[in-house]
């Protein structure tokens, strides 16, 4: 097993593949792991337009570097980094974390993965939202590089990265994604997405005690 990379944070697991809470039911896990293959009755249908991640990634385009720079919203925090030029519309990384079915809105890294519609009697169907489950990734014990992502608000004037759902070319495991937009990324930049408008109100409020972190899930 390799290590974790450089500037690690202490007492955050180093994840290589997603970790599956108990909180989701194991027809879903199934489904999750496998959309091709899976028998789960959740329906599938909307799985069907998740584009599968190319196989030609490449791996290593990023490091974590201590934000010095005063200025920064996120300074004397981690941020993600291109460690080589990264083209325009190409896959960065994989955002791993703890999938998981649960609330958890005290994290500040937890991600919206998918909602999926369910065919059977699951308790853990959303109450807001009947007939649905949510999913959701949570990188605050456990992820990889991507946990350390910031929100461009503050820093620069527009993202230079985004989300996106794929499914593992391998595997067809429905993960979340991280992706150049349309121009290329310098070696040296820091790694930027949007977490949306509400998320950065919450931060400059004072609800977000580090302030690049994720939108709740919800």
């Amino acid at each position: 097993m390799s290590k974790s990379p450089r500037n690690w944070p202490q007492g955050v697991q180093y994840l290589h593949s997603p970790v599956y809470h108990s909180s989701i039911p194991p027809s879903i896990v199934s489904l999750l792991r496998n959309s091709a293959a899976s028998s789960s009755s959740t329906s599938i249908s909307s799985l069907s337009s998740i584009p599968i991640a190319p196989s030609s990634h490449i791996p290593n385009q990023t490091t974590i570097q201590k934000i010095e720079l005063a200025s920064h919203p996120a300074h004397g925090q981690l941020g993600l980094f291109a460690s080589k030029k990264i083209p325009p519309n190409t896959m960065i990384i994989y955002y791993l974390g703890q999938v998981h079915a649960e609330q958890r809105t005290t994290s500040d890294y937890n991600l919206s993965l998918i909602r999926l519609p369910i065919q059977e009697n699951i308790s853990i169907a959303s109450i807001d939202d009947p007939g649905y489950i949510h999913i959701g990734i949570d990188a605050e014990f456990m992820g990889n590089e991507a946990r350390c992502i910031n929100d461009y608000r503050g820093i620069a004037q527009r993202p230079n990265a985004l989300f996106k759902e794929v499914k593992h070319p391998t595997t067809g495991q429905i993960r979340m994604s991280v992706w150049s937009g349309t121009k290329p990324i310098p070696k040296h930049e820091e790694i930027l997405v949007s977490y949306g408008k509400g998320w950065w109100k919450s931060c400059v409020l004072g609800e977000r005690h580090q302030i690049r972190r994720h939108q709740k899930f919800v």
